[in-house]
């Protein structure tokens, strides 16, 4: 064999392949030394690539962009071949294959021309707008997200084959003084339907050489478990241990639901920048904060209703809201002469009211129909109120009578959370 019939053969493989994958060396009947010999010339001119899976476990699918010519040449003097896999380079595949071959379909074209699976892409964020909005898909977005179809409508008639799309997995990204937007590996938009590729191609950043992938999804997505979690569940582990909190105590749960299996379509990161959408994610926390929270965990213990005469001498009963039943209650449960424990604890009556508040768009100041880039970082700071709101709630509890020896899980106790 010489060497332009194994890079042919390498070539034929890869582009035949149903993922393209690389040829395994233990495929071809040659003597390791002499296939040494055959590769050199290869790698020398750029068009052929030794992946040893020794930069990522699999070899058989070239995850990053190759390494220089001298390291390549360095590492097939001593690496052991046998279980490596060759490519054809970008320079090479930019000569056989046709774009036509790929029409419509510009993330598989990119594989197709040998560039790496983990290789990707950022978007703007206004792009899952149409899957979030659409009951068909499950969705979710926090520091890493999903989507795809939901069982019901999966390869209906009522469903066109060419919307029946699973994004297993796409990311947060991040630009210094900017936005947010999200990142999405080629392998994964290579599996997306001619339409949705054309979709998504149109809403890729210009400028993506500014963004960077969120630390948290990059750890994830390299197989490292994160040493942090984001802030929406942080908020949500916080609601499920003041729950817990509650039955080791002997009261009923202070919420109603902790979300940890339903989590909220609308609960992660604002997707356009606008007061309405700000006003919108604000409505779904207060529903999973004052809305959620149950009265009988008060006992009766505090006045639930107000009187009132009104002006033709007639008794008026109105009911009190929950955070106000709160506040009474942590003022008749919970006297403390530490002035930052109490400080805390008026913040966090402060931010549920703020919360509340915030439901309402024309109460922003931008704004009904505004956009503005602020607005995500103002969603942060209103999640951030969020978090150490309930990370309070749950604190003030373990000193409740009763709460001795619950155990925090470890990343809440240590506040090993992503604020941003």
């Amino acid at each position: 064999m010489t060497s332009e019939a194994l890079l042919a053969r390498a070539t034929d493989f890869y582009c035949a392949s149903d993922d393209f994958n690389g040829l395994p060396v233990h495929s071809l009947d040659i003597e390791l030394e002499t296939l040494r010999q055959l590769l050199r010339p290869l790698i020398e001119d750029g068009s052929l690539y030794v992946n040893y899976g020794d930069r990522h476990p699999n070899p058989h699918v070239l995850a990053f962009e190759p390494e220089s010519v001298d390291k390549q040449l360095d590492k097939l003097a001593v690496s052991d071949l046998r279980a490596a896999c060759l490519y054809p380079t970008v320079a090479h595949l930019e000569s056989v294959v046709d774009p036509q071959d790929y029409a419509g379909r510009p993330y598989t074209l990119e594989l197709a021309l040998g560039h790496p699976v983990l290789g990707f892409h950022f978007f703007d964020l206004s792009v899952l707008e149409s899957y979030r909005n659409d009951p068909r898909y499950y969705y979710e977005f926090d520091i890493d997200g999903i989507i795809g179809v939901h069982d019901e409508y999966y390869e209906r008639s009522t469903m066109a084959e060419r919307d029946q799309v699973l994004l297993q997995t796409f990311g947060l990204a991040m630009a210094k003084d900017r936005y947010w937007a999200i990142v999405v590996f080629r392998r994964y938009l290579a599996s997306l339907s001619p339409e949705h590729q054309q979709i998504w191609k149109a809403k890729e950043e210009d400028g993506s050489d500014e963004f960077t992938p969120h630390p948290a999804y990059w750890q994830m997505s390299m197989g490292e478990w994160p040493d942090k979690v984001s802030l929406f569940n942080a908020f949500l582990g916080e609601i499920e241990q003041i729950n817990a909190l509650c039955e080791q105590i002997g009261r009923p749960p202070l919420f109603n639901k902790s979300y940890k299996d339903e989590r909220p379509r609308d609960f992660g990161y604002l997707i356009r920048p606008t007061a309405r959408e700000l006003a919108n994610f604000a409505g779904v926390l207060d529903k999973m904060l004052s809305d959620n929270m149950s009265r009988k965990f008060f006992q009766n213990e505090v006045p639930y209703e107000d009187e009132a005469t009104d002006k033709k001498g007639r008794t008026v009963v109105t009911q009190r809201g929950t955070i106000r039943i709160l506040e009474e209650w942590i003022q008749e449960k919970f006297h403390t002469e530490d002035a930052d424990t109490r400080q805390l604890l008026e913040e966090a009556i402060k931010t549920l009211k703020a919360v509340r508040a915030m439901r309402n768009p024309n109460a922003h100041k931008i704004g009904l129909d505004a956009y503005d880039i602020g607005l995500f970082k103002e969603q942060i700071k209103l999640m951030r109120g969020a978090y150490r709101a309930v990370l309070t709630v749950r604190q003030m509890l373990q000193c409740y009578p009763g709460s001795e020896g619950h155990e925090v899980p470890e990343h809440l106790e240590l506040r090993q959370v992503w604020d941003f």
